[in-house]
């Protein structure tokens, strides 16, 4: 398989019936050329939802989720379909991000398939042992962003990578509805974003790829992984200041 790179901060065109095998579309780097499996074989991971959970994966070591896909909206934050108000500060390596309960969804917390999986991943992240950490699966963060396009402003179908993230804490909180007043229960959670600088911030989803096969125990599946993130499943919270993004700016010589 050749490596298919995207990078911190590369825009992605985002269309439900793209051609996978493109590279490229309308002049961004294509999201499933990225995202979905050369031999076309398993599901196309999508971003229709805010989070996006791939299916579970039977390993040599246990099951495992191999990736959840984050995507956040700014343009509808606020709106009846989107309350929530996630926070991105890339620089500092740190993503605040609600999961996808609204004062109209019925039930308890942690009905949503979003918020399950969510859930589900949590004591993985918080495992002091290697082997669960294994386990945990990667958050490949997403934000909607507005281009121009033959002189329009086009709203939807482009999205920004922002990173891989690991989550940090995960809390129940309770938010306000601003078209009802009501509150509902949503999670809450503090995702350190990995550093990837020692590769020019590329991420190999290569990665990906290997964590949806069956046939790969979850050591075997990082193989690709980055090294920061190799370097969390080792030594677990500990090593957040060492494997956390940071931004360094440049020094002005005068």
């Amino acid at each position: 398989m050749k490596p298919r790179i995207v990078r911190t901060h590369d825009i992605l065109r985002y269309a439900r019936d793209a051609n996978p095998n493109e590279e490229t579309l309308n002049g961004y780097l294509n999201y499933y050329f990225v995202t979905s499996s050369p031999d076309g074989r398993l599901p196309r991971i999508q971003l229709e939802r805010g989070i996006n959970a791939t299916a579970n994966v039977h390993g040599p070591d246990g099951v495992r989720r191999p990736v959840v896909a984050l995507r956040s909206s700014p343009w509808k934050a606020g709106h009846a379909t989107n309350p929530w108000y996630d926070e991105f500060d890339l620089n500092h390596g740190q993503v605040r991000y609600y999961g996808d309960h609204k004062a109209t969804t019925p039930g308890s917390l942690g009905t949503t398939a979003g918020n399950k999986a969510l859930i589900e991943a949590w004591p993985l992240f918080a495992a002091t042992c290697i082997e669960d950490r294994l386990l945990a699966p990667p958050l490949l963060l997403f934000r909607s962003v507005t281009v121009e396009r033959d002189g329009q402003a086009l709203v939807k179908g482009h999205v920004e990578f922002c990173g891989v993230g690991i989550i940090q804490s995960l809390e129940h909180v309770v938010q306000q509805d601003e078209n009802t007043g009501g509150s509902f229960p949503n999670l809450a959670l503090d995702i350190a974003v990995v550093d990837a600088s020692d590769r020019g911030d590329a991420f190999d989803m290569r990665w990906i790829d290997d964590r949806r096969n069956p046939d790969l125990d979850s050591l075997q599946a990082n193989r690709y992984a980055p090294p920061s993130w190799s370097r969390w499943v080792r030594k677990g919270k500990h090593a957040f200041p060492q494997v956390q993004r940071s931004f360094i700016p440049s020094r002005t010589i005068s």
